[in-house]
Order: C-alpha cells, then sequence, then structure tokens
C-alpha cells in the first residue's frame, strides 16, 4: 500500500494518454467573454494494484504559481484575484457553475469548491473470491464469499479449516468472524465515499477508461471555464489550478 495518495489529472476523457503532463492553455478570450469549458477527470490511485490512503477535505480553486492569491503588488493575476475561474461538479451530479480563486465573490466567498462523487468502486478481489465450503483449508490473506450474496466478501486473517456450517456472516466493514479454525475480517464489495473525499482502492481500470466505472469512487469530475469581464486587463495570466486534501 502506498503511504500517501496518487494523485493525477485527465483532460477532456478518462484515457490514459489524455493524463495532464502539460501547462493547460485557455488560449486568448476577449473581455466580457468566456473561455471554452475544459473537462478533467482528478484520479486516486488509477490502475493501482494496491491500496493508496484516500484524500479527505479535497477542494478546488486557483492559485498564482508563487501559490498565493494574485493580489500581490508587482505579481498580479487578475484571474485568479478576481475569481474568474468558474467550476462544476460533474461527479456529483452538479448543474451550477460557482467562481473559485482568492474569494469574497458573492456566490461563493471562500473561493475554494468541494469536490466528490457519487461513484463507487467495486472491491478488485469481489470476481475472484471462492465460495465457501466446509472443511476447505483456507491461506492467509485469501478471500472468500457467501453461498448466498450479501454484498460482502471475507478476507482470512487467520489461516485455517472451516467448519461444518457455514458462519452467520457479518455485515459491518472490518469486523471479524470466526469458522472452524478460520478468522475472516468482512470487507464491503462497492464502497461509496463521504463528501469531500476520493477513494485510494485498488483498481483495473484501463488505458482506454471503459471500465472506469468500476472505479467510481478513486476519481471526481469538473469542467472549468474562465469568465473574462469587461474590465479585464490585456496580458497572460499563468496560474495553477490547485486540488488540496489531506489524508492520514
Amino acid at each position: 500500500m502506498s503511504n500517501q495518495p496518487i494523485v493525477s489529472w485527465y483532460e477532456g476523457t478518462n484515457e490514459k494518454s489524455k493524463e495532464v503532463n502539460y501547462t493547460v492553455d485557455y488560449k486568448t478570450v476577449d473581455a466580457a467573454s468566456q473561455s471554452d469549458t475544459k473537462i478533467f477527470y482528478i484520479w486516486n490511485n488509477r490502475g493501482g494494484t494496491t491500496d493508496a490512503p484516500k484524500m479527505e477535505e479535497v477542494t478546488f480553486t486557483t492559485r498564482d504559481r508563487s501559490g498565493g492569491t494574485g493580489d500581490l503588488e508587482g505579481k498580479i493575476v487578475e484571474a485568479v484575484k478576481d475569481n474568474w475561474f468558474h467550476v462544476r461538479v460533474d461527479s456529483l451530479s452538479e448543474s451550477r457553475f460557482l467562481p473559485v480563486g482568492k474569494g469574497g465573490n458573492p456566490l461563493n466567498p471562500s473561493g475554494t469548491k468541494d469536490l466528490g462523487t457519487n461513484g463507487t468502486t467495486t472491491n478488485i478481489h469481489a470476481a475472484t473470491a471462492q465460495v465457501w465450503s466446509a472443511g476447505t483449508e483456507m491461506t492467509l490473506d485469501a478471500y472468500v464469499q457467501p453461498t448466498s450474496n450479501n454484498n460482502y466478501i471475507y478476507k482470512v486473517s487467520k489461516a485455517g479449516t472451516t467448519g461444518a456450517t457455514q458462519p452467520s456472516w457479518p455485515t459491518v466493514e472490518g469486523n471479524a468472524i470466526m469458522d472452524g479454525t478460520v478468522e475472516y475480517l468482512a470487507i464491503k464489495i462497492d464502497k461509496t465515499p463521504k463528501a469531500k473525499e476520493i477513494l485510494g482502492l485498488a483498481n483495473v481500470t484501463n488505458d482506454a477508461g471503459t471500465n472506469a466505472d468500476l472505479a467510481g469512487g478513486n476519481f471526481v469530475k469538473i469542467s472549468v471555464y474562465a469568465d473574462v469581464p469587461m474590465n479585464a486587463s490585456a496580458g497572460k495570466n499563468q496560474l495553477m489550478q490547485r486540488v488540496s486534501y489531506r489524508y492520514v
């Protein structure tokens, strides 16, 4: 398991080839007009074979290249200072854009936007967990599923031999259960992150992103555009689109 989230961005689509490892260009935008809207997918642990810590308290904003709010004398970045950029969280099915940046705008005084997703991530071991049977030797870290699906699988935390009758399977994440001389821990198959979280669970997302829905709790989708006011100064605005988070 990684000891920190593994963050990556993709522009336009969820294809691996669209990873953002370049400066995003919103191009020239005239005063009193809007830029094109860009779509970004922000991932934690894309394609990771082991779990990474989840991202918590996740927010999006803009900052100048020094990490500031674009209002220092001699280092003015109007796009940040005046909250030109607007964001919508598509993975939360939002319809409203809100301005981000320095803050102070009546529509969004904080200048930050909470990120999150309604997606779920399916445990990669669910498809291969063996169906429970009596008198079976179980090795450490193997996975078993009940004979009737209950949306959980069970990881062997103590090797041994299963009992003569199937146990009463717990349906609380992390609860332990004995079965003969085997001990298991309960694992929910499909997990949905809480508000302002992005999961870091192991997943098998392919390069084309066609099965990304199986790791829907591991990424957020946002739409972003710049709304340039009539009184904007001519010139280039260089800034950062920043995602902030904490992790344990």
